[in-house]
């Protein structure tokens, strides 16, 4: 927990009405994080809004090894910790039990759910689940950082350092990102409009992307509206 409470003071200090914007640093973030998981050349694009991601990623084969990469290799990083944890059904247990806790711990103590639910369903199709939300793997990285705590394993120390370098990311701008074989690309995080803390949803808009796509937010989830706002 040491090590958490500072990255979820800053996470926690992101202003949803006008969060900080660096691509720059944002790409550091990911470019750590890819060297972590054995990419050696990674490259980066952005779109500004969704439609601009679904335009860019129109065509791309998610089933072909360049498509399916980033995935294979993290889930990679997964199995080898619950192996190395499994070898010792205490350990795992221990772990097991401490998973649950921390996800309270976190569902109480982080509050990136707005930017979670306006990065879901997006983008259409195939590129649409093969999104990754940054909130969302923030989210479960710190939650493994802290159930990590009780037991010993190297193998979950590599997966949970590989994840980190989000939390920088999301703190850079990043909202979500697509990975073909070692090119991320990235989609920044909406402006969003809060009530309560959570997305209005009386027609206004409610997420504004830098290039001015803007979305209202309905019953089955964001919706585009034929509407432009300054960036």
């Amino acid at each position: 927990m040491d090590e958490v409470e500072p990255i979820i003071s800053r996470l926690n200090g992101i202003d949803p009405s006008r969060p900080y914007f660096d691509p720059l640093a944002a790409e550091e973030a990911l470019r750590r994080h890819a060297r972590l998981i054995g990419f050696l050349d990674p490259s980066f694009s952005w779109a500004m809004g969704p439609r601009e991601a679904a335009h860019e990623l129109s065509g791309v084969d998610f089933e072909s090894p360049a498509g399916c990469r980033w995935q294979m290799t993290m889930q990679a990083l997964h199995d080898q910790a619950v192996a190395d944890l499994q070898r010792d059904q205490a350990a795992w247990q221990t772990y097991g039990n401490a998973q649950d806790a921390a996800e309270t711990r976190i569902a109480e103590t982080l509050h990136l759910e707005p930017f979670r639910l306006a990065l879901f369903d997006l983008v259409l199709g195939d590129a649409g689940a093969q999104s990754h939300n940054v909130a969302y793997l923030v989210s479960s990285a710190l939650r493994d950082v802290i159930a990590s705590g009780p037991v010993e394993s190297e193998q979950l120390e590599d997966m949970n350092d590989a994840y980190l370098p989000f939390a920088d990311a999301l703190l850079a701008g990043l909202g979500s990102f697509w990975v073909i074989g070692e090119k991320f690309v990235c989609l920044p995080l909406p402006r969003l409009s809060l009530e309560g803390g959570i997305l209005v949803s009386d027609g206004r808009p409610a997420a504004v992307w830098p290039n001015g796509e803007t979305y209202a937010c309905g019953d089955e989830g964001l919706v585009p509206v034929p509407q432009s706002v300054d960036s």
